[in-house]
């Protein structure tokens, strides 16, 4: 089936407009793209601020540089290196991870759709003006439209910790990606690379028995 052609802009600049009506009560955690403010995403008390440029990604363990139909550079100290055609496709390795994703435009609202693969686990994740439902790299997300963020839940493999609340806030002068961009900037802020999953109770990171995670 001929997937359909992407605008020029991606979808977040008609979605800013929807969440800046402000429906519902504000929530705790965050995710923040602006033209003139830093990303910043909040997972339970831990977060990661992202400064997206005309020419760079960079923050919080990203160090990309944005080039024509790709994104390079290291994320968490691993390479990057994402490339997407006109039709949405993206491949490349992100995170040790083979990457391997289709995003497609959802019309005639805005909105895009995730699917595909990270890594070993499958991606299919959804992004429309009431909601961010499905999942990406290991983690599953449930978030609705409240107020002029989305707000919710991550549960990732039951191994790796308990559900985390989870929020995605979008500006008015949100930062002109196209879709695909959009999709491989989402997929690598929500597969749990980006902020992994708090360890389970008792178990300290990369150690085992009691402690509490870093901030």
């Amino acid at each position: 089936m001929t997937q359909p052609s992407f605008p020029r802009r991606g979808v977040l600049a008609p979605l800013a407009l929807v969440l800046l009506l402000g429906l519902g009560p504000p929530a705790a955690a965050q995710v923040t793209v602006s033209a003139r403010e830093s990303l910043l995403l909040q997972v339970g008390e831990r977060r990661l601020q992202l400064r997206v440029e005309s020419d760079s990604i960079s923050g919080g363990g990203f160090q990309l540089r944005r080039v024509p139909n790709g994104l390079r550079g290291t994320f968490k100290g691993q390479p990057v290196d994402l490339k997407w055609n006109k039709n949405g496709d993206i491949t490349g390795q992100a995170a040790g991870a083979s990457v391997e994703l289709t995003v497609l435009a959802r019309a005639p609202q805005p909105g895009l759709s995730l699917r595909g693969w990270f890594g070993a686990d499958t991606a299919e994740l959804t992004l429309t003006p009431t909601g961010i439902s499905g999942s990406v790299g290991g983690c599953s997300y449930s978030l609705a439209m409240a107020g002029n963020r989305y707000s919710g839940w991550r549960t990732c493999d039951v191994t790796r910790g308990p559900p985390e609340s989870v929020t995605l806030r979008i500006p008015e002068d949100v930062v002109p990606l196209g879709p695909a961009e959009e999709g491989a900037l989402l997929a690598l802020l929500l597969s749990g690379e980006a902020l992994p999953p708090a360890p389970s109770a008792g178990e300290t990171p990369g150690v085992g028995g009691s402690g509490t995670p870093s901030p």
